[in-house]
């Protein structure tokens, strides 16, 4: 009977880890977001996996800031402002990688438009490019590649193309591929330098625009950054952290932390550009 509860319990957490981090279709709007946001930010975290880390954040930062301040309202704004840092990493780390597939694509492009006037079908070219093309956009390729001689679909290896990339600009590119593959003849061409001219304005529009609201992004994060930097420091004193521990104190620092997080959005909105949608499937 000793024995049966502890593996009772633990057989509880681990239905609970499964729970967690395995992919559903029931699951609410907020893990499906995340859920996208994982997988378009590569990797291999689930929305589960991301709301355990993001949970235990939150608990070693508030036990490491109350712990050296004794004061729990600076610990929890602190704690949950770490308990958000995996989601911004994530954001981060999608915008860079969306960035860096608009660079490639259009020498991606290119190689297409020249397998095509050399005489090979656009599926062999689309194959070819899994060694041949850029290297960010490899893996992608070659998803395609052994879909398309596995089932000898090209419909098929565009919608693995479209999973593995989970781009934007992927997405277009796929769906005029596909177009492309079934009007063939001599608007195949025409199709794919249109095609390639709109990714290259688009991108050359999107670095001007970054390049000129670069300082404001810049200033929101030290805006950001600079007052609870300075309360943390202050925290440590424990006249400080006895002021903070009061109801005014403690009004004060959910007054700025509201003050914050609004300021920084609205500057972060002033200079954030729209975002790609998806295509649907």
């Amino acid at each position: 009977m000793r024995s049966l509860i502890p593996a009772l319990g633990a057989l509880g957490v681990l239905m609970i880890y499964s729970g967690l981090t395995s992919r559903t279709s029931g699951r609410s709007k907020a893990f499906g977001a995340l859920d996208r946001l994982c997988q378009e930010a590569g990797g291999s975290l689930t929305a589960g996996r991301l709301a355990m880390v993001c949970c235990g954040l939150f608990g070693v930062s508030f036990l490491v800031v109350a712990g050296f301040t004794s004061a729990a309202v600076p610990a929890i704004v602190l704690a949950t402002a770490a308990s958000v840092a995996p989601i911004a990493m994530l954001r981060s780390r999608r915008a860079s990688r969306r960035e860096v597939f608009r660079e490639q694509w259009p020498d991606a492009i290119a190689t297409l438009i020249a397998g095509v006037r050399a005489g090979i079908s656009l599926p062999e070219v689309c194959c070819s490019l899994s060694q041949r093309g850029p290297g960010d956009l490899r893996p992608g390729f070659s998803g395609l590649a052994a879909t398309y001689r596995a089932t000898g679909s090209f419909e098929a290896g565009l919608a693995k193309l479209r999973d593995t990339m989970a781009d934007p600009v992927a997405d277009r590119i796929c769906v005029a591929l596909g177009v492309a593959h079934d009007v063939g003849g001599n608007d195949l061409v025409r199709v794919l330098r249109t095609l390639s001219e709109f990714v290259r304005e688009d991108l050359r529009v999107r670095k001007e625009i970054r390049a000129r609201w670069s300082w404001t992004v810049s200033a929101a994060r030290v805006a950001a950054a600079s007052p609870w930097i300075v309360l943390l420091i202050m925290s440590l004193r424990p006249e400080a952290a006895a002021a903070y521990a009061t109801g005014s104190g403690s009004m004060v620092i959910l007054g700025g932390a509201v003050a914050t997080v609004t300021g920084y959005r609205l500057m972060l909105r002033a200079a954030r550009l729209p975002d790609d949608d998806r295509l649907e499937t």
